[in-house]
């Protein structure tokens, strides 16, 4: 099985766009609006935006692109066909046939300014290496706390506010966002550094997104506010924090500190930084002033949310504790770090892992994909742990508790290292 060099990780859903049913695009009119509109756009970073796009159908592995590759062939201006049989499709940036390509997932939205805005996020992922942008991935751990999401929700109700106000107004909820980033922060040893990867690495690239729909749409600021808003409402943070914060805090950039995006030192990108930087020195608050501000934007409701939901999410992680650290267990191992998921279902495990639900695990032993259920992984995804039955046999097909398991010719199940793990191994491999 061959695989692509993937640039960006690889989600299974548009992660930065709403998750609702819309009416569709076709996917050649969307090809040329996005090379008509990056054409006429504002360049905002040294490298452009324009370049090779590819859509893929991730059932019928149909796919279209504005640049000629592989076996592709044009019509109409666009080159059709279909996707090689056991590469991945995911929205994502990565290099294929000799050019690095922004992949997006079919069907796309319908509608203009959300379409616009993916075929851009992904287009800057594209970009992210020669502009030289380091690209991390961590997993915010902390984010499925409950005091991390009380104050990423006050931070994130405060950005919202500062988009949507001027003058002293909009200056003084930025304060506030700032102060409430420092709360939470300040409580998790290690979050800030955390955070500032997630937000230079999708934060930016959603911003550019925004930014980019923005300029080509005409449309007002109140719709990137409206959007960080419903942000709020997604299940979890621990991978989408840079999807939220990151549109509003480099939107206030461009209001407070413009030309913010040249000579960006790509190693160490500091958004959330930058804007601390970009706006006089807030005088030092206590914490419980910080508390009464956060009253003013509802802390008292999400309080009492997040605390049903604490409820909740222990019990869920009782529950995989029990399947995939202590039950009987296939481990995969994921040499190319082929881990396709949700980023707005992720549940870490602390130590143990972050749980992967509905995931698509790839690697040269097949692709197996989980119907129910998740999948285990440790923060670098080199290797993944989903539930087993009593007895594996191979077979081109096998079915798992809530997962299809596609097995390549030449692969065996062998007992792991503890009672009950079982491994895939190359035949002839010893056990």
């Amino acid at each position: 099985m061959r695989f692509v060099n993937w640039i960006a990780a690889a989600t299974l859903i548009a992660a930065a766009s709403p998750l609702v049913a819309q009416e569709t695009q076709d996917p050649a009119e969307a090809l040329r609006e996005m090379e008509i509109a990056c054409a006429g756009a504002e360049e905002l970073w040294p490298v452009t935006l324009c370049g090779p796009v590819i859509l893929v159908d991730p059932n019928s592995r149909e796919a279209v692109a504005n640049r000629p590759g592989g076996s592709l062939e044009e019509h109409d201006g666009v080159y059709r066909g279909e996707w090689p049989a056991g590469m991945p499709v995911a929205n994502t940036a990565l290099s294929w046939e000799g050019q690095q390509w922004a992949m997006v997932m079919l069907p796309l939205r319908g509608d203009r300014f959300d379409r616009l805005r993916l075929l851009a996020h992904e287009s800057f992922h594209r970009i992210q290496p020669e502009l030289g942008h380091t690209i991390a991935d961590p997993i915010a751990a902390h984010l499925d706390e409950m005091d991390g999401r009380v104050w990423l929700r006050m931070e994130l109700r405060a950005l919202a506010q500062a988009l949507e106000s001027g003058g002293e107004a909009g200056q003084a909820a930025v304060l506030d966002a700032l102060a409430f980033r420092t709360m939470r922060q300040g409580l998790y040893p290690g979050a800030a550094e955390i955070e500032r990867q997630l937000e230079a690495h999708e934060g930016i690239a959603e911003y550019t997104g925004m930014r980019f729909a923005l300029d080509v749409t005409g449309e007002d600021i109140e719709r990137a506010a409206g959007l960080t808003r419903r942000f709020e409402q997604r299940p979890t943070y621990v991978r989408s924090l840079g999807y939220g914060t990151g549109p509003a805090i480099g939107l206030l950039l461009d209001r407070y500190q413009p030309g913010w995006r040249d000579g960006l030192d790509g190693a160490a990108i500091d958004p959330g930084g930058l804007l601390f930087a970009a706006l006089p020195a807030p005088t030092a608050v206590s914490e419980a002033d910080v508390v009464a501000r956060a009253q003013l934007y509802g802390l008292d409701a999400v309080l009492t949310e997040e605390t049903e939901r604490a409820e909740r999410i222990a019990a869920e992680r009782a529950r995989y504790l029990q399947e995939l650290v202590e039950g009987r267990v296939l481990v995969l191992d994921l040499p190319d770090n082929l881990l396709l998921f949700n980023p707005n279902t992720i549940l870490s495990l602390g130590d143990h892992g972050n749980v992967y639900p509905g995931a698509i695990l790839m690697g040269p032993w097949g692709q197996l994909t989980l119907h129910d259920g998740g999948a285990l992984a440790p923060g670098d995804r080199s290797r993944a742990t989903v539930a087993a039955p009593e007895t594996l046999d191979a077979a081109a097909t096998v079915d798992g508790p809530g997962w299809t398991l596609v097995l390549e010719e030449g692969w065996r199940f062998v007992p792991g290292a503890r009672q009950g793990e079982t491994r895939l191994v190359p035949v002839g491999q010893p056990d």
